[in-house]
């Protein structure tokens, strides 16, 4: 279990607080046994979803990435709306994409552009939680808390489908760190939500660490992904177990004395994977070894870029071919390491912050990853989504940066399931507001999951057994759709 003891901190709203709270992929609380076969019962075995896109990839740019400075630069406007930077024709006629992304740009005819989501969330944690789970926080507020009564993530909605497979790797991943973990903090969106801790996904550690840059602190990240550290339940420990037999041998033996025992429920799915994690080391062909990169080619771990992100979007790539149905990578904001104190949450030097960090790394590091996948045939079966919880403002502000501004933004769909070469909606003049087909939370969640071939308005169940639909009755978009 990872403990975290916040302190007070800075947000970007300069509220401060404090948190204890329990967080990561193996420690949960949820259901008892009894409680998980009730609820299981109800669903035939085997994943539901036969789409075409039988894994997602979610480039997750926290903060809340500009539409103007990324995909809908808006250069007829006046200065103090269109920035900076120029634009850039893509692949397909007509669209264009901000100069400083000239790799995405090739993308663009495999792929689905978004010009109209909107929501009425303007803040952090409340966006994330929307966009994630598509049900808008109960009261928004400066810290809106994890509760195990909102709507559970798309991350953890696909591991609950998949619960009655049979495999090793979890069926949805979580990566660099949970999202807050670099301000000492906790926010909502990831998690299992009614659906119980168990259903969490995955959630890595990472290391990272940085250097110099030509302003007061760090902006750059390297690092890179870590598997999270692992205890053993009270009932087992490495010294009881006989060290002249296999770990396996011995968990085998430990399961049935305490099954025996009526100890069974400490047994749930998270603390077998922690035994699967512990003895990963001793399995030449465990296939936890799909976080190591280190197998790659130097080439191509050079194509995606030596940084944590890049580091994340190659991990990615190598858990969805290792049958992992949904990753998100986040862009985490590092304060406590004295990394990244914005992320894209650039209320100052929006251009400066974009021009020599994020916009470079993002480019090399996405591009790397179409064609990764697309060298390897895996883009016809995989869907990769580029979003944040919220746009910034039209205007630029007095610090050269852009504020909050959830009310138009920008979602990129590239490869399975989705139309190639498609824009779908525009933004007005200025970017403020969408001019036609706007797309809620709701309504894209149910695209991708229609996507995925899942029937969009099934249920699933709390541990109260009341129904709730996968989607949160949003209607799929089938404009979008293949």
């Amino acid at each position: 279990m990872l403990n975290v003891l916040g302190n007070r901190k800075r947000s970007c709203n300069g509220v401060t607080r404090r948190d204890a709270i329990t967080a990561g992929g193996l420690s949960l609380l949820g259901m008892s046994l009894p409680e998980l076969v009730g609820a299981e019962s109800r669903q035939p075995a085997g994943f539901p979803g036969q789409g075409p896109a039988k894994n997602v990839i979610l480039v997750y740019l926290f903060g809340g990435p500009p539409l103007h400075d990324t995909f809908d630069p808006k250069f007829g406007a006046p200065k103090e709306i269109r920035g900076e930077f120029g634009a850039t024709s893509t692949d397909v006629p007509g669209v264009h994409f901000c100069d400083l992304l000239p790799q995405v740009s090739k993308w663009m005819g495999r792929s689905t552009l978004i010009r109209s989501a909107r929501h009425h969330t303007n803040d952090h944690s409340a966006g994330l939680l929307y966009t994630m789970t598509g049900k808008p926080a109960a009261k928004v507020q400066p810290a809106v808390p994890v509760l195990p009564t909102q709507a559970p993530s798309m991350n953890s909605v696909i591991e609950y489908l998949s619960r009655h497979e049979q495999r090793e790797l979890p069926a949805s991943v979580w990566m660099p760190c949970y999202t807050g973990w670099g301000q000492s903090s906790i926010r909502p969106g990831l998690y299992g939500g009614f659906l119980g801790r168990q259903y969490d996904p995955f959630i890595t550690k990472c290391r990272v660490h940085g250097k110099e840059a030509k302003y007061a602190y760090p902006e750059r990240v390297k690092g890179e992904v870590l598997l999270p550290e692992v205890t053993l339940p009270e009932q087992l420990t490495l010294d009881r177990l006989n060290r002249r037999r296999s770990l396996s041998e011995q968990f085998g033996r430990e399961v049935n004395r305490l099954e025996q025992s009526g100890a069974v429920e400490a047994f749930d799915r998270n603390t077998r994977r922690a035994f699967d994690l512990l003895t990963a080391s001793n399995r030449p062909n465990s296939p936890w070894r799909a976080f190591d990169v280190s197998s790659e080619s130097p080439g191509l771990q050079a194509r995606y870029g030596d940084n944590l992100y890049g580091h994340s979007m190659l991990t990615a790539r190598r858990l969805v071919e290792s049958g992992v149905r949904f990753v998100t990578v986040t862009w985490e904001v590092f304060e406590k390491a004295n990394i990244d104190h914005d992320g894209w949450d650039t209320h100052q030097r929006n251009f400066n912050i974009l021009r020599d960090h994020r916009l470079p790394v993002f480019d090399q590091a996405y591009s790397a990853l179409c064609e990764d996948l697309d060298n390897r045939g895996l883009l016809d079966d995989t869907l990769l989504l580029v979003m944040g919880e919220m746009g910034r403002t039209p205007k630029i502000n007095a610090k050269g940066g852009r504020d909050h501004w959830s009310y138009c933004s920008n979602i990129l769909m590239t490869g399975a399931g989705v139309k190639h070469g498609y824009v779908h909606g525009s933004s007005d003049r200025i970017g403020a507001y969408p001019s036609d087909r706007p797309v809620g939370p709701e309504a894209f969640i149910s695209t991708v999951y229609a996507a995925m071939g899942l029937d969009t308005t099934m249920s699933i169940y709390d541990p109260a057994d009341r129904p709730f639909p996968i989607a949160q009755h949003g209607e799929p978009v089938h404009d979008i759709l293949a």
